[in-house]
């Protein structure tokens, strides 16, 4: 895609803080989780930069873009077209990652989701292990985008036995709210029971109340993915004008071109739901409406964020050995009220 630099300038205000995350999904052989990805250099001004599960904040006519790696992975642009490679966040990792997931190794993080709140930058991520809903997601923050980042713990964890699968973050801050100063609302998960939703106290930025499912996918898939959740996952969740928009990938990412990921939406009243796809369907039964399908040069799209008039997502390049890179967009709306690209 290309975006001229005027463009980009007169749409940045438009932009809001939060960013849209979710997670990557499913290696070959595997039930659930994310897929390792070589975080491969940007060179300075690389329009198509290796990334997986994107997130995307802008600040001061700036993009920055944290995506899976090793250790969270930033790119910067100035212009949304040519980007370049800076330090990772995260660059040791918590001592709590060993008692919450024994079986993660290293510095690989999945998933972020970076947003701005309470005068510092926070990125919300997830660790977990092939195959397994033994997972994580922690949070970090930063009075800069460039760092450092101080450990702030882990927010929601999931063990074997458990229904959910406490990976591929997104924060939703519904500036609609009662006293304008917005509730939060953490959506997350990957197969297993499908999405859930909870609202975050904005001053321990930990969930209270209940948590509950909001998604599910189409079933049972054949693959191996595990309960009833069916093979959905990547939870984006953004409100326009009187309507909450949830965003989430179904099928299946992490397997190059064979990937059958593809970005599917439904929306509601509320952050809570239900969220019902343009036919009526609800996504607890499987619906969604396909915002993009993977086809041609590009495979598998998915992990999406949608920031103000801004979609940034990954993709399979069938041009690149099935590489995934950085897609970034505009996102329009029909009439009637749904996302289109």
């Amino acid at each position: 895609m290309r975006i001229r630099a005027s463009a980009v300038r007169a749409g940045a205000a438009l932009l809001v803080v939060v960013a849209g995350v979710a997670g990557c999904a499913v290696a070959p052989g595997n039930a659930s989780g994310n897929a390792p990805v070589d975080s491969a250099a940007a060179a300075p001004g690389e329009t198509l930069p290796v990334a997986h599960d994107p997130t995307l904040i802008e600040r001061d006519g700036v993009f920055h873009v944290f995506t899976t790696g090793k250790a969270i992975q930033h790119l910067r642009s100035q212009d949304g077209e040519h980007w370049t490679r800076l330090a990772p966040a995260l660059a040791e990792p918590p001592a709590w990652w060993a008692e919450a997931v024994p079986a993660h190794r290293g510095l690989d993080v999945w998933a972020p989701k970076v947003f701005a709140l309470k005068g510092r930058y926070w990125l919300l991520y997830s660790i977990s292990t092939f195959g397994k809903n033994r997972s994580a997601i922690g949070l970090a923050s930063s009075e800069s985008l460039d760092g450092p980042w101080r450990d702030d713990g882990v927010v929601v964890k999931s063990v074997e036995g458990d229904d959910f699968n406490a990976i591929d973050p997104d924060l939703f801050i519904d500036e609609r709210a009662a006293g304008g100063d917005g509730r939060l609302w953490l959506s997350y998960g990957s197969f297993w029971g499908g999405i859930r939703v909870v609202e975050v106290d904005p001053g321990t930025m930990r969930s209270t109340g209940p948590t509950r499912f909001i998604a599910r996918g189409p079933g049972k898939d054949g693959a191996g993915s595990p309960g009833s959740g069916g093979a959905i996952e990547a939870p984006t969740i953004v409100r326009r004008g009187e309507w909450v928009y949830l965003f989430v990938s179904h099928d299946f990412c992490c397997r190059g071109t064979a990937s059958t990921y593809n970005i599917r939406v439904g929306r509601a009243r509320s952050a809570t739901g239900p969220f019902l796809d343009r036919d009526g369907r609800d996504l607890m039964a499987g619906g969604g409406t396909v915002v993009e399908q993977g086809a041609g040069r590009w495979i598998g799209p998915g992990h999406q964020d949608v920031v103000g008039r801004w979609i940034v997502r990954h993709a399979y390049d069938a041009q690149d050995g099935g590489k995934p890179k950085l897609r970034f967009d505009e996102l329009r709306w029909t009439e009637d009220g749904w996302p289109r690209l």
